[in-house]
């Protein structure tokens, strides 16, 4: 047992789950990407998903979002990682973003029954250029891991110019009226658990909240794999 396990993983090499480098099979990640992943600390400010001790938004929170988390800062291997999955499609990265969003979500949502989980959705134009959606790809990892179905619940309706070249209210008029509900039906009265890859000024994640507090969802929370460390990241 031992020799055919040895051979697996010299045929199939265990992987770093951020970076992808050869690791040792009962490591998770390599020395690199260990010492520079950036955790978010509990507890957690539920308006802007940094730690408390971090957050400089005044702990006002919108009319739309329940809450946000996040379970790392948008820094050093998971800033990489993240460049990996969505423009690299490295998608293996998603399994270990996933896993750590989905645990993160059990300590800061502990209290929380959700009904669902969705994603902010993309174009066909933009499905076909990247091949696959990240957020969906968490987002079906995430339900997984918390017993409940990943559900299509938003559509994109026209292209915009990407977030990250863009700051601070112009990131919000970006995505104002880009985001319509696919059923109406399937978004009233439930609690609803929103994921993507990446949150800073939390525009598209609130643009996508807000259509869905419109048709009737009870609440919205946000979950992503990271967080700007400031308002500027």
């Amino acid at each position: 047992m031992k020799l055919f396990s040895a051979l697996v993983n010299v045929v199939f090499p265990h992987r770093c789950g951020l970076c992808g480098k050869v690791v040792d099979p009962d490591t998770e990640l390599c020395d690199g990407c260990a010492r520079m992943t950036c955790r978010v600390p509990t507890p957690i400010c539920f308006a802007c998903g940094r730690s408390k001790k971090d957050c400089d938004c005044g702990g006002a929170h919108g009319r739309f979002v329940a809450a946000f988390a996040a379970p790392y800062y948008y820094r050093d291997a998971v800033r990489d990682a993240i460049h990996r999955l969505k423009f690299e499609g490295q998608t293996d990265v998603a399994n270990t973003l996933a896993r750590d969003m989905t645990e993160f979500a059990k300590e800061v949502f502990w209290g929380v029954r959700f009904d669902c989980v969705t994603f902010v959705p993309m174009t066909s134009r933009e499905i076909r250029e990247r091949g696959f959606n990240q957020s969906r790809l968490l987002a079906e990892r995430v339900a997984n891991g918390l017993e409940l179905e990943a559900e299509a619940l938003l559509t994109k309706l026209y292209e915009t110019q990407r977030q990250r070249e863009l700051t601070g209210w112009d990131r919000s008029g970006n995505v104002l009226g880009v985001f319509d509900v696919t059923s109406p039906d399937r978004v009233e009265g439930r609690r609803i658990l929103l994921c993507d890859d990446l949150t800073t000024t939390r525009s598209t994640l609130t643009e996508c909240a807000k259509m869905m507090k419109l048709y009737g969802a009870r609440e919205v929370y946000c979950l992503t794999a990271a967080v700007g460390a400031s308002r500027s990241e």
